[in-house]
């Protein structure tokens, strides 16, 4: 491989990226690249990288041009032959490329359905539980003192009230400015407070309003 073979040989000679690239007048970034396979140099600049390296072409390409013994290869043949050679590594490149695209691509939209599930699950999980949540609601109607007064409580099917309010006189005698959670805490203290202080109440269960 092209950039293996500029590592090995560019540690052999004992340089650092750095100061290979400041030989071959490019920024430390591009020998880097080159080196992991990110891109490849162009025929002129493997030239270059060669005579920097003392080795020919062919050992950084990694293979052996070749030619017929009874005609020594002209520069112009060596030449065709390394752009040859670069333009199969640009393949390969452009290659491994759209293959990591398209891997990327794939976890993303794996990511994006993964997401998407656990989104509606979380919606019908809500709605479910909102569904199976049955809400009563109930009226405790008092007579004091020739005074009537009355008081709403909802509540769910664990008696936990999801709302509640009425007539200023309950909040503020009978339950003392304080808010209950439980109903039949609530309803207990209303009637009670009522009862000691010669009342009477009666609970009056409202329709569900679906």
């Amino acid at each position: 491989m092209l950039g293996d073979n500029i590592r090995v040989l560019r540690k052999e000679k004992g340089f650092t990226q750095e100061t290979f690239a400041q030989q071959l007048n490019v920024v430390r970034q591009t020998v880097s690249k080159w080196e992991k396979g990110l891109s490849v140099p162009d025929a002129e600049m493997l030239n270059t990288i060669s005579e920097v390296l003392e080795v020919p072409v062919s050992t950084l390409l990694g293979s052996t041009l070749s030619e017929p013994e009874q005609k020594p290869a002209t520069d112009g043949d060596a030449m065709n032959e390394i752009a040859k050679q670069l333009a199969i590594l640009n393949g390969q490149l452009a290659g491994r490329t759209a293959r990591r695209r398209k891997i990327l691509r794939g976890i993303l939209i794996g990511l994006l359905a993964l997401f998407l599930i656990y989104f509606i699950c979380i919606i019908l999980f809500k709605t479910e539980k909102k569904q199976s949540r049955t809400l009563e609601t109930v009226s405790i109607i008092c007579q004091v003192d020739g005074e009537e007064y009355s008081y709403m409580v909802e509540y769910d099917q664990n008696f936990q009230i999801t709302a509640a309010g009425g007539d200023n006189w309950i909040y503020a005698h009978a339950l003392e400015g304080k808010n209950y959670d439980d109903a039949n805490v609530l309803l207990a203290k209303i009637e009670d407070y009522v009862k000691d202080h010669g009342g009477t109440c009666q609970i009056v269960k409202e329709p569900n309003q679906e």
